[in-house]
């Protein structure tokens, strides 16, 4: 599978990881005021996971992956990046890490794959 095809019946973000989930959805409802940002995280669905092929990299595709985009990103609290395009979160980079790791193999048993 590419990046950016979609997984049948692509799992939810709150679903699959409920702490992540809440920890983005505050950190735009609470930390910035992005308020139209916040109130996407219980509807996102994860596609695809990062194919960069690093064992320990969580970060996974919310969107089709488009090459030349205009995209505005913010920090994560040191565990990674959150990308948006046209306010709609796209990308969720989790930088390699044991938690990295940890995201991976839980999206790779939900059915989420390259």
């Amino acid at each position: 599978m590419k990046v950016g095809e979609a997984v049948e019946q692509s799992p939810l973000l709150v679903e699959v990881l409920p702490s992540l989930a809440k920890q983005i959805k505050n950190y735009f409802t609470n930390n910035i005021s992005r308020f139209e940002l916040g109130i996407q995280v219980d509807t996102l669905r994860i596609k695809t996971l990062c194919d960069c092929g690093e064992p320990d990299c969580g970060s996974f595709y919310l969107t089709t992956y488009e090459e030349d985009r205009d995209i505005e990103e913010f920090n994560l609290d040191g565990i990674g990046t959150i990308e948006t395009q046209n306010g709609l979160i796209t990308f969720i980079e989790i930088f390699p890490s044991p938690e990295g790791n940890h995201i991976r193999n839980t999206l790779k048993d939900n059915g989420v794959l390259y």
